[in-house]
């Protein structure tokens, strides 16, 4: 988003990027977006609601659940109903908006249809906001005009979420995550207890009214209930939290009374988007997506769909107008909506700390290391590796100029048994201005890379060594 970056610093605008690694199934559904921040499923009907941050216009685009499969909403041929790149070809299941206002400071934030008990007035309608005024408007059902202003604002307005029976939050960049009612027809808010930093998004597990999930932008998920809050993850020292970066969305899975599954979206210190796992403490790659040319339009909404599945947006990458065409290419996971199979969760199986009676044998690495790496475009290398049993994986590198050795920023990840996680040690600022200079004198730099596993019994892997060798 062109005016979030400064007005918002959250959320939504333009840059490039290469397709994704995923460690988790994942399938294109929607293709063609900018920037869709905030996006939602009607619980009732799982039709989808998509609020896209535009160049020209910005979007509120209503999606029947049966056309909601390659759906396309027309990036970046056309923003909104504006033509966008001269000359172009809308691509085919092209789907205008069902609304449209002009692009400014006021981008859209996306909401949810009203299926909340306590909200009569508005049932059926699609609720929105529009960030810098903070407005919040109401559209018909199917996000049908004309729009109408509630009078109600929730200043910075950053996000909205249900708890488990369609009761409606909004979250502030301000500091506040606000409870939607309403007084004789008039949409109000009331404050949750407790001292929140720039939340962005609530989740609840199904059916579950009193105990709320709050990702803060800096890197933190809170959980709340009516007794107070309590922190459940605080990964600030990983979480790129700039302009529009930051930690995006949390996630509860259908099936938390059991597992106690959580998922969050952020990103990650190297700029690329990251999607977890968290249960019981432990954080598990899902996906990793390739982000780290631009620091805007990362998109943001990770939400459970009607089938169990998980499902993300993703922003077209950040360069201006996406001349690298991801939106509309099908082989990118940029400026898409995803559907992630976490179906078979990692928590299933012993975790990493579990002891595992008898076990004595180390854990195995497979590893991909590309020979030649465009080290300075990266900001780092990048690996792909996998075990063949859960472990708890620690990657090094340094980069060799010479005599002189600069170490990377080191990586710890948990694999679960045969999911392939794609991994990138970053090179520090040091680093990065001695490998600029070495590169254009017509030096020839290397990268060592060392890899070692542990699984959950302590058994050690053999360490794995792998030099990469800078391309320019």
């Amino acid at each position: 988003m062109r005016h979030l970056a400064a007005a918002f610093l959250i959320l939504l605008v333009l840059m490039p990027a290469a397709p994704a690694a995923a460690d988790a199934p994942t399938d294109v559904q929607v293709l063609g977006m900018r920037n869709p921040y905030r996006w939602s499923f009607d619980r009732q009907t799982g039709d989808v609601y998509v609020g896209d941050v535009g160049g020209i216009n910005e979007e509120v685009t209503y999606i029947p659940a049966a056309s909601f499969r390659g759906a396309n909403l027309g990036w970046n041929c056309l923003s909104g109903t504006a033509v966008q790149t001269p000359g172009c070809t809308p691509p085919a299941n092209y789907v205008a908006p069902a609304y449209e206002y002009p692009s400014g400071p006021d981008v859209v934030i996306g909401g949810y249809v009203v299926h909340d008990p306590s909200l009569p007035t508005f049932a059926g309608r699609y609720l929105f906001g529009r960030f810098s005024s903070g407005n919040i408007i109401s559209l018909g059902p199917r996000a049908a005009p004309p729009p109408l202003d509630t009078t109600l604002d929730v200043p910075n307005v950053s996000g909205f979420g249900e708890d488990g029976a369609g009761h409606l939050y909004a979250t502030s960049l301000a500091g506040q995550v606000y409870r939607l009612g309403e007084t004789a027809g008039v949409l109000t808010k009331t404050p949750l207890a407790g001292t929140f930093i720039q939340p962005v998004a609530v989740a609840a597990a199904p059916g579950v009214t009193d105990e709320l999930f709050i990702a803060e932008k800096p890197g933190r998920v809170v959980r709340w209930t009516p007794s107070g809050t309590s922190e459940v993850l605080d990964i600030r020292t990983l979480v790129q939290d700039s302009g529009e970066q930051g930690l995006l969305s949390v996630a509860v899975a259908p099936d938390y009374a059991v597992t106690g599954r959580l998922f969050i979206f952020y990103d990650d210190n190297g700029g690329d988007l990251q999607v977890e796992e968290l249960r019981g403490g432990v954080r598990t790659p899902v996906l990793t997506i390739q982000h780290d040319q631009a620091a805007n339009h990362n998109g943001g909404q990770l939400l459970f769909g009607p089938d169990g599945a998980l499902y993300l947006s993703t922003g077209d990458g950040g360069t201006q107008g996406d001349p690298e065409g991801d939106a509309q290419n099908p082989s990118s996971f940029l400026g898409k909506i995803l559907r992630i199979d976490v179906s078979l969760p990692a928590g299933l199986a012993p975790g990493p700390g579990a002891p595992v009676p008898g076990d004595v044998v180390a854990p195995r690495i497979r590893a991909r290391v590309p020979a030649r790496q465009r080290v300075l475009r990266l900001r780092g290398v990048v690996v792909h590796v996998s075990c063949d049993e859960d472990c708890a994986l620690r990657a090094g590198a340094t980069l060799r100029i010479g005599r002189r050795k600069l170490p990377l920023r080191r990586v710890q990840a948990q694999l679960v048994a045969n999911r392939h996680a794609r991994l990138r040690m970053t090179l520090r600022p040091r680093a990065q201005r001695r490998l600029r200079i070495a590169v254009r004198s017509g030096r020839r730099p290397k990268v060592a890379v060392r890899l070692r596993a542990t699984d959950a019994a302590g058994n050690r892997s053999a360490l794995i060594r792998r030099t990469v060798r800078v391309r320019r």
